[in-house]
């Protein structure tokens, strides 16, 4: 029998489809079975966090330019090119979808920690998220300041511990900090990584399956080797992995 995995995440809601962290994203991850959206958040000009990946505009809306250089009042007019949705902000995120569904909150720019942990307690909402990011000095501060939060270290690309290190170190089980998860690029994923994560009681994730030529056969591959979650950019892979689950589960 296979184990079941844990986190089916809409990766940006989804990326197939429908403008990526937009409201309808993550309706439509919702309605697919995901019990988790991630997003990203970022800052503009005058300091509203709002949820988009990029630092610049220009790939998937009609405007151009750095998010950052915006105030919120430009921002609000923005549209993205496939549905003419509007760019959110957290609060309206966190209001709409509060009790439905749980978050993994991606932070994206500079210095916006503390605004994005108050943000989500002024909801109560710390235990429905996790922190993610590629910082992992601002997630052991997290940690430290809130023990009760769950951290998710964006190793890929991280800065403060890289994926060569972490595999010496966590084999050894001498890291300095564990983080309650650890996500990675689908292509860099291996059995060592997840033994070494679950060695270390770290939950391993796996992100980036859009470039694939069936994504869902890759999918399939990390659960086997036991993976613990999917971040999944097409929907309609989270029912298509759930029914594949159930079938194969019954026939163990």
């Amino acid at each position: 029998m296979l184990k079941n995995i844990s986190f089916f995440i809409g990766h940006r809601g989804t990326r197939i489809g429908y403008d990526e962290n937009t409201l309808k994203s993550f309706e439509i991850a919702l309605n697919s079975g995901a019990n988790y959206i991630e997003f990203d958040v970022r800052k503009t000009f005058d300091n509203e966090l709002v949820i988009f990946h990029d630092s610049k505009v220009d790939r998937i809306t009609t405007s151009k330019g750095l998010l950052e250089n915006f105030t919120y009042p430009e921002i609000a007019h923005i549209r993205f090119k496939l549905t003419s949705s509007h760019i959110p902000t957290l609060n309206e995120v966190i209001e709409m979808f509060r009790s439905r569904i749980k978050f993994i909150v991606e932070l994206k720019s500079e210095n916006i920690r503390e605004k994005v942990i108050k943000t989500i307690n002024n909801h109560n909402l710390l235990k429905d998220c996790v922190i993610s990011g590629r910082n992992l000095y601002e997630l052991k501060i997290i940690k430290q300041s809130y023990p009760e939060s769950c951290v998710c270290y964006n190793i890929t690309k991280g800065k403060g511990l890289n994926l060569k290190d972490f595999m010496k170190q966590g084999n050894d089980r001498n890291l300095h900090f564990i983080p309650d998860l650890i996500s990675l690029h689908s292509k860099m994923i291996t059995q060592d990584f997840i033994e070494i994560c679950h060695k270390n009681d770290i939950l391993a994730l796996s992100w980036d399956f859009i470039e694939y030529e069936n994504p869902f056969e890759v999918i399939k591959g990390l659960i086997e080797m036991g993976i613990d979650g999917i971040l999944f950019d097409n929907h309609r892979n989270i029912k298509l992995t759930k029914h594949w689950l159930t079938k194969i589960n019954q026939l163990s």
